[in-house]
């Protein structure tokens, strides 16, 4: 049109040809602006009509891209006065299911519930939805997708069964086969696009009850069910809140449970469900408190069942066989002291670790160098080196604390579900490991990694050295989650931010103090041996580890990403090894800037190449979990669970992580026997396996529900019993013990 134009101004007036421009530049970006509407608008699948009832399948952007996770929601839409029901429907009623087949590798979450309504029919209290309501459920599409779940056009097809029950004057029963078909990106072509996030689905998601995760939270069954949480874990209410539970069967729901704040906790009690049997480990709470004008503040927590709550000087205390109850004012202080000193426990066990041998041996350089200074520059390593540690720690909770109140499912051990890290990690092991294999020199700041052992003149600024061996101790030690580190940490991101790094600094402290105690006690320090040339040998020999951890993270970094980038990260290595060697060879020339210019861009190069191995996706055959050593796993998903809990079957849930070894010798030395696999087969027990490798929402929702941040996990249901959790290293008696 704009060509047309120019062409024919001989044709048209100045005023005439202006008013033209103008309204054809108007077109254009009006064209330009619904093109970036659309770009952003959902897709809807077929909606469904059933009885009173319209359902289909949503997608809040209209692509999927691999590795990330896509954001969809079940929309119903019942007719005039008819309504569907919440997760607990009530008296009467079913809940809404979603029952989905999807490709090979993909996941999907549990639906997301709205607030529900209390809907009183007929002396029945049921709870459930009027009018149109989003269901919303994330899915997870694997790095690596079967080349059968893409169809000539590049397309997947996202499919699931719907069942509801939509009730008026009459209950009908409904079922619809649902199908939801969207393109595939790479994470190039997404980033282009707009935001996804769609004012329909913040509208859906404001609706949902914000999750809070804490360990301080209980519920007895007696003559009524009495629950107790404390209050530091729940945002400040105006008013008392409405209550609503998320089992159905535990609770009257005619009558309203009663709210009462007593000391430091809130109180619930609520009649007991006439026909209520075996109360559930974990119980549902839905705290609800009305807004004027506007949407209702909601949370939602799990509260944990104990023998029994018991109320002493108006408020709460966990009531402990053979023990005195004790007043809120003391049960408080005690709980906490209890939990930093299981974290100083389990940050002392952790240097016993696998995971931290090669590390420890970089420890045990530097306590063999420091134990030959005077006590002063001693106790100053010593500092140092518990300073980088607790530091660290503080770090890393920190920015999982505040990762977490932004709405991220992650846990304890997030760093190395990223490529991108476990990269950075290859090169600078293998960088260490060259150094103390005598390799290259690094220099004074960093000989306390193991570098120079050899140089016996050393600057007082070297403690440095000694607080960046205690940063590495601690991002390499803290994925494996040693005992008693899982209910501390558990405790820790249940409390306020305070408390919870606190008691990730007291972790810290429990990591540093073996070092700690040699710098500051003369005897320990003077038990060391005495310096000689044996100390070059032993640092020589200590890199071993270290080369085996790093072939260890190659390891882990090909289950994230695929062959074709540990190839590239192994070219990588060679280009650091090259550039290293061409700066040893000018390193005391003072005429060699260009070959150290060469040098500097070959290590530009290698970073580049991890950065891009990092982001390649995998085109091998991925390892499933029935690849595994225990070849009769099954993946691990809330429904299968759950359907085979409603089978009546016994159940072994092992959530694990290829990074984590604990996790590892746990699946060689116990779960991949032959002995433990006969137990599981000669009692029918489904053997389920969730792997954490890469960050899961599923899993870190299912971690939480037992008040754990990190794998391993072990678990095991049998019908009609309360699940049992199994010590974080096993043994193949612990495992039989505990089914049998």
């Amino acid at each position: 049109m704009l060509q047309t134009l120019l062409t024919s101004k001989a044709l048209l007036s100045p005023r005439h040809a202006l008013i033209s421009l103008s309204v054809t530049l108007c077109m254009m970006l009006s064209l330009l602006a619904s093109t970036a509407v659309v770009a952003n608008t959902p897709v809807f699948g077929e909606q469904k009509a059933a009885a009173h009832i319209k359902v289909g399948l949503v997608s809040e952007q209209g692509y999927l891209v691999a590795g990330e996770t896509a954001q969809l929601a079940l929309r119903l839409l019942p007719d005039e006065g008819w309504h569907t029901y919440w997760k607990n429907p009530g008296d009467t009623g079913l809940p809404t299911r979603v029952i989905w087949q999807l490709p090979e590798q993909f996941r999907a979450g549990d639906l997301e519930w709205p607030v529900p309504e209390r809907i009183d029919y007929q002396g029945a209290v049921n709870f459930g939805y009027h009018g149109e309501t989003w269901l919303p459920v994330s899915i997870s599409v694997p790095v690596s997708i079967a080349s059968g779940a893409i169809n000539s056009q590049g397309e997947i097809t996202l499919s699931a069964t719907a069942k509801w029950l939509i009730c008026k004057d009459v209950c009908i029963p409904g079922k619809a086969e649902l199908q939801l078909v969207l393109p595939l990106r790479d994470r190039a072509q997404a980033n282009i696009q707009e935001p996804v996030s769609h004012p329909l689905f913040d509208e859906a998601r404001s609706k949902i009850p914000r999750l809070i995760y804490t360990s301080n939270a209980a519920y007895a069954v007696d003559e009524q069910i009495d629950i107790a949480v404390a209050l530091n874990a729940l945002p400040a209410f105006d008013r008392l809140p409405q209550v609503f539970i998320g089992n159905a069967g535990i609770v009257d729901n005619f009558d309203q449970p009663s709210i009462k704040i007593a000391a430091d906790q809130l109180h619930i009690s609520a009649k007991k469900d006439y026909y209520l049997e075996e109360a559930p480990e974990l119980l549902s709470v839905l705290l609800v408190t009305p807004a004027e004008g506007g949407q209702p503040q909601a949370i939602e927590f799990t509260a944990r069942k104990k023998a029994a709550l018991a109320i002493v000087d108006n408020s709460l205390v966990n009531e402990v066989a053979s023990s005195n109850t004790a007043s809120a004012e003391t049960s408080a202080p005690i709980s906490i002291f209890y939990a930093l000193l299981l974290a100083v426990v389990g940050g002392l066990i952790l240097n016993a670790m696998p995971c931290v041998f090669p590390v420890l041996s970089l420890k045990i350089v530097s306590l063999v160098e420091s134990g030959n200074h005077n006590s002063i520059e001693r106790r100053r390593h010593g500092i140092a080196y518990t300073a980088g540690v607790i530091l660290s720690f503080l770090l890393i909770a920190g920015l999982l604390i505040a990762l977490r109140f932004a709405g991220e499912q992650i846990g304890w051990g997030f760093q190395l579900q990223s490529p991108w890290f476990i990269a950075f990690l290859v090169y600078l092991l293998f960088v260490l490991g060259l150094s103390l294999s005598g390799f290259i020199e690094l220099g004074s700041s960093l000989q306390n990694l193991g570098a120079g052992l050899g140089n016996k003149e050393r600057s007082s600024s070297d403690w440095r050295g000694s607080f960046f061996t205690g940063v590495l101790a601690t991002v390499v030690a803290t994925p494996c989650t040693a005992p008693f580190m899982g209910t501390a940490m558990g405790f820790a991101l249940g409390q306020s931010a305070v408390v919870a790094l606190l008691i990730f600094a007291a972790m810290g402290l429990g990591l540093a103090l073996p070092f700690l105690l040699i710098a500051f006690i003369p005897f320990l320090a003077n038990a060391l041996p005495k310096p000689g040339n044996w100390m070059v040998r032993l640092k020589e020999f200590l890199a071993f580890p270290i080369y085996l951890t790093v072939i260890w993270l190659l390891w882990v970094f090909s289950r994230q990403t695929g062959g074709d980038a540990v190839a590239l990260m192994l070219v990588g290595l060679v280009l650091v090894a090259l550039a290293l060697w061409i700066w040893r060879q000018t390193q005391f020339r003072d005429d060699a800037f260009m070959s150290r210019a060469v040098a500097a861009f070959i290590l530009v190069a290698a970073i580049g190449l991890a950065l891009y191995a990092a982001s390649v996706e995998r085109n091998d055959v991925v390892l499933t979990d029935i690849a595994t050593v225990e070849s009769d796993a099954q993946e691990y998903t809330p429904e299968r669970l759950q359907q085979a809990l409603d089978n009546g079957e016994a159940v072994f849930v092992n959530m694990t992580a290829d990074w984590c070894i604990t996790c590892k010798v746990n699946e060689r030395i116990a779960l991949g026997t032959n002995k433990v696999k006969s137990a599981f087969a000669a009692q029918s027990i489904t053997y389920l396996k969730g792997d954490w490798t890469n960050s899961d929402p599923v899993i870190t929702e299912y971690l939480a529900t037992f008040s754990r941040n990190g794998v391993p996990l072990y678990v095991y249901y049998e019908p009609g019993k309360t699940a049992i959790v199994l010590p974080q290293i096993l043994t193949p008696s612990i495992v039989i013990d505990a089914i049998r």
